[in-house]
This record gives C-alpha cells, sequence and structure tokens, in this order.
C-alpha cells in the first residue's frame, strides 16, 4: 500500500499544530485556519502581508459562535489574531 502525504491532509488532522489564543493581546504566527471555542468577538485579524482583513472576512463587530471555522486559501495564513472577548484555536500552517 503506497503512503499519501498531504499538507491538506496533515492540516485536517491538525497534524500541523495549534495555538489556543484567548486575552485581548494580539497573537503573532501563521495560522491556516481557526476554530471558535468559545463565543468569540475578533479586534483584528491581519493577513500574511500584514493588512488588516477583519472587515473584508465580515469579522468587525459581530459574535462568532462557538465551532466556527475560519480559514484563508491554500497559499495565505493569517499573521496575528486580535480578540475582544471569547477564545479561538488556531491551527499553524
Amino acid at each position: 500500500m503506497q503512503r499519501v502525504y498531504s499538507r491538506e491532509i496533515d492540516f485536517q488532522s491538525g497534524l500541523t499544530g495549534c495555538q489556543v489564543i484567548s486575552g485581548t493581546s494580539a497573537v503573532t504566527g501563521g495560522f491556516q485556519a481557526f476554530v471558535v471555542n468559545n463565543d468569540a468577538v475578533i479586534t483584528q485579524v491581519l493577513n500574511d502581508k500584514g493588512v488588516d482583513i477583519t472587515s473584508t472576512l465580515g469579522l468587525s463587530g459581530v459574535t462568532i459562535t462557538k465551532g466556527m471555522l475560519i480559514s484563508m486559501p491554500k497559499d495565505a495564513w493569517f499573521s496575528s489574531i486580535t480578540l475582544t472577548s471569547g477564545s479561538v484555536i488556531a491551527y499553524l500552517k
């Protein structure tokens, strides 16, 4: 049987690693996606070029409910996530 290695499979399995984010300080890194752990309000998310994309994603001033997945396209990532409240689990790229 041939083994198949894929970055997408690793990500979907959580094998790229993750980080729980809570509190109100910016957390930087290379995050492919995040799942809302507790209902959360996002202050700001930056893309891999350092551009604020909070409004573009429709995340400004809204409560994102527990269980929601917010992801970036395949060749992009979040470089910073800042919360107003709640917590998320961010998956590394």
